[in-house]
Parts: C-alpha cells; sequence; structure tokens
C-alpha cells in the first residue's frame, strides 16, 4: 500500500512539474513576442524622431531665410576676424563640449565672397573628428548653431563595421564669414 502512495505521489510531483515547466515556457514565449514588439515599435520611433529632427532643423533653415536680413545685425555678427575665432579656439570649445577629438583643421586661402548684398570674405575650413556618432553628430550641429558667423557645407561620417576597426569619424566642410 505504501509503495503505491509513493507511486502516485511521484507521479503527482511529475505532473505538476510538467505543468509549471509548460506555464513558465508559455509566459516565455509571451515575453518574448512583447520584446519583438517594442522592439519594432523603438525602431519606428527611432526613425519617426530622425525624420522629425531632420524637418525640424531644415524648417529652421527655412524659416531663417525667409526672415529679413537686418544688415546692421548681420555686420556685427562678421566682423570678428576669422584669425580670433581660430586664436580664441572656438572650435576646440566646441569639440570638448561635443566630447569629440579633433584630428586635423586645415584652413583654405581667404576669398571675397557675400551674403545677399552685404560684401564679406569666407574662410574655408576642413575640420576632421573623432568619437562616438551621437557625438559627432552633435558636434556638426553645433559648429552650424554655435559660430554665429561659421556655416557648415557638408559633414560625411565614417562609420567602421567593428569596434576594433578605430572609432567613427567625421570630415567638416566649413566656412567661416568675416566682415
Amino acid at each position: 500500500m505504501q509503495l503505491i502512495k509513493k507511486k502516485w505521489v511521484v507521479w503527482g510531483a511529475s505532473i505538476l512539474l510538467s505543468v509549471i515547466i509548460i506555464a513558465l515556457g508559455v509566459i516565455q514565449v509571451r515575453q518574448m513576442g512583447q520584446r519583438d514588439s517594442l522592439s519594432e515599435d523603438l525602431e519606428i520611433a527611432e526613425r519617426l524622431l530622425s525624420a522629425l529632427e531632420t524637418e525640424t532643423s531644415s524648417s529652421e533653415q527655412s524659416d531663417n531665410a525667409t526672415q529679413p536680413v537686418d544688415m546692421d545685425t548681420a555686420e556685427e555678427e562678421l566682423s570678428q576676424p576669422a584669425d580670433s575665432i581660430l586664436a580664441n579656439e572656438a572650435i576646440f570649445s566646441i569639440a570638448n563640449i561635443s566630447s569629440v577629438t579633433l584630428t586635423s583643421i586645415t584652413v583654405l586661402p581667404l576669398s571675397d565672397d557675400s551674403l545677399g548684398t552685404l560684401s564679406c570674405f569666407s574662410l574655408p575650413l576642413n575640420v576632421a573628428a573623432e568619437g562616438d556618432v551621437p557625438y559627432l553628430i552633435d558636434f556638426i550641429n553645433r559648429l552650424n548653431t554655435d559660430l554665429t558667423n561659421g556655416l557648415v557645407r557638408s559633414a560625411s561620417l565614417s562609420i567602421p563595421e567593428t569596434p576594433t576597426e578605430g572609432e567613427a569619424s567625421a570630415n567638416i566642410e566649413l566656412v567661416i564669414y568675416t566682415y
């Protein structure tokens, strides 16, 4: 009789353990489905955010382009000589704020230029920087916004496929206008 009771206890414990394992498996499968769904939602949100940032940036530029230019303000902003911008290390300061490392700055010859009806000089620069991709993007944005008389003409990012290939880098063509 005790042998039969022990068999029933073993069978009951086996069945209970099987039910618990199956329930945990079902819960795990549901969580994996939710994780995949959340990952997809996150990717969509990141794409939308990127598109909104791009749209906002381009709309700000078009708003600035459509606003009437106050010639006195423009002359005042451009009155700072280009060499003093380099001397006070504004670019290095922006790089420091953005947590990127400048690898080279190439200054091209100063040339005559015009902004609308305002005659001025332009100083083209090529800047190379290294760092994490979000920091490089921040650096490029700050160059465009923090240098009031500077304009980023183009920027290209080089992102290594593997971390062993080194850090991401950016090559930036920048123009500084002076009056």
